[in-house]
């Protein structure tokens, strides 16, 4: 392309100077040939000097480019970097919020210890050596409130040294009497004695920050002084006497049980009376055999009806009334004598079934009387937490315990009592059924006749 361009250029070139000057063409022709001559040899160095600067301009091309890639990783490497490091600064951020909500909470684990071994100390135990600003102050670097907290560590390590040497104080405490006499207080672990003029004995600290109350009575005085005394323990720490106290005996529950406990009671009194008739009533029968309606029926064979009739009356069983009436109609038609049987069974069962009734009465009413005396009881404790509200449960669990004593005697009357009922109601059925085996025995020897 660039030889055509070259040849065509030189002939513009020569037909210009042509008709530039009056030349012959035989000389325009060869001053064409002389420029393109020229012209291809510049052409020619002009390729020799770019092939030269070729390989220069190649490697530093190379160079260049090596450096862009350098500088590329370089921008990689800073940016992979930084984001290394924002990620590690989030994560020490994290780090840090969690040891201060941890020392926070620490801090706070620490003080409520205080708080509580200064509210619940036994009598004459030794308080907190800890200053009332460490546990008030709320400071506002977590490391540097739980810093200073620390000191309740030592603190309760002191006072547990002390607490298994003994300890020693003076104070107040309330007699068993209710009065209020002064003495010295002996502690020993969670447990601790109070001794004075006249009273000496456990005592247990009273709800509500009142004054420690004497429960017992052991006599201190070698303790006090140093010596040797051998005392009860008790491991519950009171809970076992208020326990026993709350429990309270049989008196104590109908008490709380209030007015239903009156009506369950009086019907428990009324089934177990009504038991022990029908059971010796029960006791006293004697159960006759088949051998005593073969002397009747002997006897009656051989004519002799008072015989017979003496013999149907010499058993203590209900048969003996139904036999005896039988002997009296042997001289009717079986059919007249089975009918007999039949009316004499319907008031066996009648005598034999009597106050059994009662008894299943009060087995199914007792529980229904407890129901309703646990209802009435939960209506008054919603009255009292209607007045004076929820806050303290010990109260309404008191009063609903109380409530549900009544129920509690219901169950208590039932049970027993349907149980009787259905022994004693099977043990009648027993009899009925052999006061009828024994008639039919009768009633079929008269058919054989």
């Amino acid at each position: 392309m660039k030889s055509r361009g070259m040849r065509l250029f030189a002939a513009m070139s020569l037909l210009v100077s042509a008709s530039a000057a009056e030349v012959t063409v035989p000389q325009a022709l060869e001053k064409a040939k002389q420029d393109l001559t020229e012209a291809l040899s510049s052409l020619e160095k002009t390729r020799e000097d770019i092939g030269k600067e070729k390989p220069a301009m190649a490697a530093e091309f190379g160079e260049v480019e090596q450096e862009l890639a350098e500088k590329r990783r370089q921008v990689r490497i800073a940016r992979t970097a930084v984001a290394d490091r924002e990620l590690a600064m989030r994560q020490l951020e994290r780090d840090r919020t969690v040891r201060e909500q941890d020392a926070a909470y620490l801090a706070g684990l620490l003080k409520d210890h205080a708080l509580k071994v200064s509210t619940l100390s036994a009598p004459g135990q030794p308080p907190l050596a800890v200053k009332d600003e460490v546990l008030a102050a709320d400071a506002t670097d977590p490391a540097e409130a739980l810093e200073a907290r620390l000191a309740v560590v030592g603190a309760s390590l002191d006072r547990l040294e002390q607490l298994f040497g003994g300890t020693q104080s003076a104070g107040k405490a309330a007699a068993t009497g209710g009065e209020v006499v002064d003495g010295r207080f002996a502690a020993v672990g969670p447990l601790s004695w109070f001794a004075a003029d006249g009273v000496s004995g456990p005592v247990v600290a009273e709800k509500g920050g009142g004054l420690p109350r004497v429960v017992g009575r052991e006599d201190l005085g070698a303790l006090l002084e140093g010596g040797e005394v051998l005392l009860g323990l008790d491991v519950t720490g009171g809970k076992a006497r208020e326990l026993e106290e709350a429990g309270g005996g049989f008196v104590d529950l109908v008490r709380k049980g209030g007015l239903w406990v009156w009506p369950i009671m009086l019907l428990a009194l009324l089934s177990l009376v009504l038991a022990v008739l029908k059971l010796i009533q029960f006791l006293g029968y004697r159960e006759p055999g088949e051998a005593w309606v073969n002397a009747i029926l002997a006897a009656l064979r051989t004519g002799d009806a008072a015989k017979a009739g003496d013999l149907a009356a010499s058993v203590r069983h209900p048969a003996a009334a139904v036999m005896a009436k039988l002997v009296g109609l042997s001289g009717n038609t079986a059919d007249v004598v089975e009918e007999t049987l039949y009316e004499q069974l319907m008031g066996v069962q009648s005598r034999v079934s009597s106050l059994l009734p009662v008894i299943a009465i009060t087995a199914a009413t007792s529980p229904l009387l407890g129901l309703l005396g646990t209802v009435s009881g939960m209506i008054q404790t919603f009255n009292l937490i209607t007045v004076f509200g929820s806050g303290d449960p010990k109260p309404l669990a008191g009063g609903i315990s109380e409530a549900l004593i009544t129920t509690l005697f219901g169950l208590v009357v039932a049970i027993p009592a349907l149980i009787l009922h259905a022994f004693l109601a099977r043990r009648g059925q027993g009899i009925v059924q052999t006061t009828e085996r024994l008639g039919l025995a009768f009633v079929n020897a008269q058919r054989a006749k």
